[in-house]
């Protein structure tokens, strides 16, 4: 659900932006995917291996489900790198690709692993793309379609893989004909997040549809190798310069806010 909401602000900064839209639209659509992950935090050093497991039942009772293991390491300087394989049961897991954040450099990297190259986005400073310093996880209330009942909890906090966390429980309510349902849909989502390393720790959604937890199964909290966070020698590396404001053309109206 998060990631669908930076998703969709992202693309709505998009549209209002004076810049070239295929350049831009690339980059925004790295750092939606990034996520929280794409803000800035210093000082609180980690590696972490996450297991997402996605389930959707069919009409026949069969059940489709989908394993993704995802890794993601910060360091001292707030230089991230996340990556994240598909895998079988039992299996180990092969990475393709993987997505840098650096706001010392001020760049996004994303690595062909399989193909050997890399292209390195030089972000703006300031604007859509540009790297913004962690400000807290987004705790108001959720966005809901007419006619959908929306109910928040805060729910004691625990510890996970050895880090206290605190976790926020959001139930929907959806009530015949809101979403072209016959009967009442109850959709549960619940988020377990860090408020000293400030990263998303667990997450689960109940609904009808699907149902997907993620969990983290190995955490340490130490200085990563400086490698990650660099394109590995021989790549072959592409450069994308900073998009550039355009002049709007005469009779333009000014982006919206």
């Amino acid at each position: 659900m998060l990631k669908r909401s930076l998703l969709a602000l992202s693309l709505l900064a998009l549209a209002a932006a004076p810049f070239a839209p295929a350049q831009e639209g690339a980059l925004l659509r790295r750092l939606a995917w990034m996520g929280d992950d794409a803000h800035i935090v210093t000082d609180q050093p980690c590696s972490l291996t996450e297991t997402i497991d996605v389930t959707h039942p069919l009409a026949d009772g069969t059940t489709i489900t989908r394993h993704t293991v995802e890794q993601k390491w910060r360091d001292a300087e707030g230089r991230f790198r996340k990556q994240e394989a598909e895998v079988e049961p039992g299996q180990t897991p092969v990475f393709h690709t993987a997505i840098i954040v650096d706001p010392v450099a001020n760049t996004l990297i994303t690595l062909h692993l399989d193909r050997g190259t890399a292209v390195v986005f030089h972000l703006p400073t300031q604007g859509p793309g540009s790297l913004k310093k962690f400000a807290g996880f987004d705790e108001g209330t959720p966005l809901a379609r007419p006619g959908v009942q929306v109910k928040v909890e805060q729910l004691q906090g625990k510890y996970i893989a050895g880090v206290y966390a605190v976790g926020r429980r959001v139930t929907r309510v959806r009530p015949p004909g809101t979403i072209g349902n016959d009967r009442t849909v109850v959709s549960v989502s619940e988020r377990w997040v860090s408020p000293d390393l400030r990263i998303l720790l667990a997450s689960s959604m109940t609904d009808p549809r699907a149902t997907q937890t993620r969990t983290v199964s190995q955490l340490e909290r130490s200085e990563p190798d400086p490698a990650l966070f660099t394109v590995p020698p021989g790549f072959s590396v592409r450069d994308v310069p900073a998009p550039q404001p355009r002049s709007p053309a005469a009779g333009d109206a000014p982006p919206a806010p």
